[in-house]
């Protein structure tokens, strides 16, 4: 977090914008773990409540956004504030996009078969998801605290989900080819895959934004040192 100010107020400022972003992240995780639930027991209800939801983290980006604008026309923030009021509107389009893969996800729990045998397909995808909770509860502590260092072991672990999604994508092609009746249901599991996949890399775009934070630099495909 950027350093006390004189200016009391400037402070509070911050501090909202920090709140307002913090409570971004929580609900956006919260809807990555409904999401999960959902399609853990293809459960179309809870589907629902996910998509309905998916509107309170608009509704926080939006603040987010109006709430920046105002700090960069009002204190015209320097150096380390400065990078933190952009980064911060930079990671509520983040979080937003990530709560609309979760509500994605939701929408296609309808495409699976309840008959059909899929639970190798979704405990790995169940798992993706629960990296991608672990990672963003991780990255908005290292976002609070401008810990870049923390914010990219957060990114490398990106890794781990790419190779599920990898070995899924296998499974599922295979899948396809030897079992053409159910070509929706295994479509509709790839596209949630894809949207857990996503919402990873989502995810290290909020870690290279914490590494803009405190080093003034992105840290982009491991090319920038930690320190």
């Amino acid at each position: 977090m950027p350093t006390k100010h004189i200016v009391k107020s400037y402070d509070e400022d911050l501090d909202m914008l920090k709140s307002r972003l913090s409570e971004m992240g929580k609900e956006a995780e919260d809807q990555i773990s409904k999401a999960g639930r959902a399609l853990q027991n293809r459960d179309g209800g809870m589907a629902d409540v996910i998509i309905v939801c998916d509107e309170k983290v608009n509704v926080l980006q939006q603040e987010v956004e109006e709430h920046g604008i105002r700090i960069l026309a009002t204190r015209q923030p320097m150096a380390q504030d400065l990078r933190y009021v952009i980064a911060g509107l930079k990671v509520a389009s983040e979080l937003e996009r990530i709560a609309d893969y979760a509500a994605n996800i939701a929408r296609h729990v309808s495409d699976l078969d309840h008959q059909l045998d899929m639970d190798h397909p979704i405990d790995a995808i169940n798992e993706m998801a629960e990296l991608t909770k672990g990672m963003l509860a991780d990255i908005m502590v290292a976002f609070s605290k401008v810990d870049a260092q923390r914010a990219i072991a957060v990114w490398h672990r990106d890794d781990q989900i790419d190779q599920i999604y990898a070995d899924l994508l296998s499974d599922l092609r295979t899948r396809m080819s030897e079992d053409s009746d159910n070509i929706r249901s295994y479509t509709g599991l790839i596209f949630i895959a894809r949207c857990c996949e996503r919402i990873g890399d989502h995810i290290t775009n909020i870690a290279e934004n914490v590494h803009y934070i405190e080093h003034g630099k992105t840290y982009i495909d491991g090319n920038v040192a930690l320190s």
